[in-house]
């Protein structure tokens, strides 16, 4: 059976919500952003009262799509913001012995581009039609995570599932061999027992 390494993308790999320093960097560089971001309020209410994040993000990125180019903003993003320094060196020097596949419920147009440069060998993230701006499928999150990797891989086994949350990623670190947690604030990562799981 095959064997993978999967890593947790924000507060994992990177410092910080990555969608969100994302957002911050496209409205300081269009301030008529902040429009389309109201039009947003109904969403966020009935992300509050539902806790529907993918209806939330096809809701938000649809705004965003109406006005900007996401895949070309995407990558825009890690070129021009900075953002590329909040990776986490640990990561750069991981085991390369079994394929290194990034997992995360941001927007696949988001972290192509850096996937790519810091050397995963997959990504699996939120499927998001860059065109509209709409979530096909669902947001890749918890248990979306193994569905999707078993969909592209079959069956596999988890060598190791680094994360910085334990109750966002249970599902997959039950299954992993080793398990790892990452604190979000400075990086630093740390073996789980296997009582801290409860």
């Amino acid at each position: 059976m095959r064997s993978i390494d999967v890593y947790d993308f924000d507060g994992t790999i990177y410092r910080g919500d990555s969608t969100v320093d994302f957002l911050l960097y496209l409205v300081g560089k269009r301030k008529s952003l902040l429009f389309r971001i109201v039009f947003l309020i109904p969403a966020a209410i009935r992300l509050l009262l539902t806790g529907d994040l993918t209806r939330f993000k096809s809701s938000l990125f649809g705004q965003l799509a109406k006005k900007v180019d996401l895949c070309a903003e995407g990558e825009a993003f890690w070129r021009e913001s900075g953002a590329r320094q909040k990776i986490n060196a640990w990561f750069m020097k991981r085991p390369l012995d079994v394929p290194a596949v990034i997992a995360s419920a941001s927007p696949e147009f988001e972290l192509r581009w850096i996937a790519g440069e810091i050397g995963a060998d997959d990504l699996i993230c939120t499927r998001v039609d860059a065109k509209t701006g709409q979530v096909i499928g669902q947001n890749c999150k918890s248990s979306e995570k193994i569905r999707r990797i078993r969909e592209k891989y079959g069956e596999v086994s988890f060598r190791s599932m680094y994360t910085d949350s334990i109750r966002a990623d249970r599902p997959l670190l039950e299954l992993a061999e080793n398990r790892y947690l990452v604190n979000p604030e400075n990086g630093e990562v740390r073996r789980l027992a296997p009582e801290e799981l409860g």
